[in-house]
């Protein structure tokens, strides 16, 4: 399930090396297991995101991403979903190419890397409805919580991918950050986070400390972990949680296994 291992090799030239808010910021293609180019973003040394260079712009490169779509199998449709961390915009693009009548609103901080989403990520494949049905934000993810709380604005999705620097983003878990993504899920809504992170030993620190938070705050918190067959290797874990009546263990199962 780890896309490092897919790689065949990396192009001979960057497509973009600048200094961004994270670090030295670099987009270039690679080629995957089956050939098929592949446009990465890189910041700071850390895959953030990446898409197809191919027309099949819906598709999505990094498996942890697939991994978040079992959260579209619960009961009710998505009509309003919330990214925390745009990266390349890989996910929301998904979303709207998929989900004729969810709007996404995606919040980014960093204005360098929005830019660069927007120019080398193949946005304009976008029709004019999908670019429309996609809000971007640039600014603190925290800081947009408050806003959408205050509103009384709901989401029957928020997707956190803040996790690109190998911890979790403090502000929103500590109680007051994980109040506020209660708050801005609808009833039957569901919180989902990319977790890097080993599943045993030192460094499965980050796993335990997001589950345990969530715990605090959820009543079903629901961990999938494609690293299963080498535990003490830090992989892309994915994080559900809810407080929604239907199982969340039962909405996940449904998806079937992983891979398919």
């Amino acid at each position: 399930m780890n896309l490092f291992d897919k790689l065949l090799g990396v192009d001979d030239a960057d497509l973009v090396n600048v200094k961004t808010m994270f670090g030295r910021t670099k987009v270039y293609d690679v080629r995957d297991g089956d050939g098929r180019i592949v446009r990465v973003l890189e910041v700071n040394g850390t895959w953030q995101s990446a898409a197809y260079a191919d027309h099949s712009h819906d598709d999505l490169a990094f498996p942890y991403h697939r991994i978040f779509d079992r959260a579209l199998n619960a009961p009710g449709e998505v009509t309003r979903a919330l990214m925390l961390g745009g990266g390349a915009l890989a996910y929301p693009k998904h979303l709207v190419t998929h989900l004729p009548e969810v709007r996404v609103d995606v919040v980014e901080i960093d204005p360098q890397v929005i830019g660069l989403a927007k120019e080398w990520f193949f946005f304009d494949r976008l029709t004019a409805d999908e670019q429309a049905r996609i809000h971007i934000t640039c600014g603190d993810a925290v800081s947009f919580l408050h806003g959408a709380v205050e509103r009384g604005e709901r989401y029957d999705l928020v997707a956190n991918d803040l996790f690109a620097a190998k911890k979790p983003t403090a502000g929103l878990m500590s109680a007051d950050g994980l109040s506020l993504v209660k708050r801005s899920l609808t009833d039957e809504g569901i919180y989902v986070a990319n977790v890097i992170s080993a599943l045993t030993g030192y460094r499965a620190k980050p796993l335990r400390t997001v589950q345990g938070a969530l715990e605090r705050v959820f009543s079903q918190v629901e961990v999938i972990a494609p690293g299963r067959d080498q535990p003490r290797m830090p992989d892309n874990n994915v994080v559900f949680a809810t407080n929604a009546s239907f199982s969340l263990a039962g909405v996940l199962a449904a998806a079937g296994p992983l891979g398919a």
